[in-house]
């Protein structure tokens, strides 16, 4: 099994600690009502909340028939209780998905200027790549490909491409 090239490997480290803590610092920051309704909607997508509702729900049950009939059958007040659980765990959920996209939006973001970039210091570099096989007297037909690709590329050009394509493939 091949292993990452140690510098990469640190690299690496520091870019995921430095964006990790860049995510904790945001966290923090953010008021204390959403990272309450990050707190309850984490806890209530669990196997043990799942569990305690359903023990709870048994319980319920089993007291109003076997024990003292306080809310007898059809279990009203149970059923008004999962309606209003129902009601304020559907909202926290909502309000969940919406940070959680909200934070997958960043890193899009985030992704798109990285790539940007990139294509950017890339097409910097094939410049330099075609003066120097100019100057080292490669023929042009030796370069031809890399001196096709030694511009910048924009990227609302290629978003139309993108979309004018999608188009073509449902029609």
């Amino acid at each position: 099994m091949a292993s990452v090239n140690s510098h990469i490997a640190d690299v690496t480290l520091q870019n995921i600690e430095n964006l990790l803590c860049t995510e904790d610092r945001r966290r923090r920051r953010k008021p204390l009502r959403y990272r309450v309704v990050t707190h309850i909607a984490r806890a209530c997508g669990t196997i043990g909340f799942l569990m305690a509702n359903a023990a709870f729900f048994v319980g319920w049950v089993v007291f109003n028939r076997f024990i003292y009939a306080f809310d007898p059958y059809p279990y009203t007040f149970l059923l008004f209780g999962v309606s209003l659980e129902a009601i304020f765990l559907s909202v926290l959920i909502l309000i969940s998905q919406n940070m959680d996209a909200a934070e997958s939006e960043r890193r899009h973001h985030l992704d798109l200027q990285m790539n940007l970039l990139t294509e950017r210091e890339i097409t910097a570099v094939m410049r330099l790549l075609v003066k120097v096989a100019e100057r080292s007297g490669l023929s042009e037909q030796d370069t031809e490909e890399v001196r096709q690709f030694a511009h910048e590329t924009d990227p609302t050009a290629v978003l139309k491409q993108i979309v004018q394509a999608e188009r073509n493939h449902r029609n």
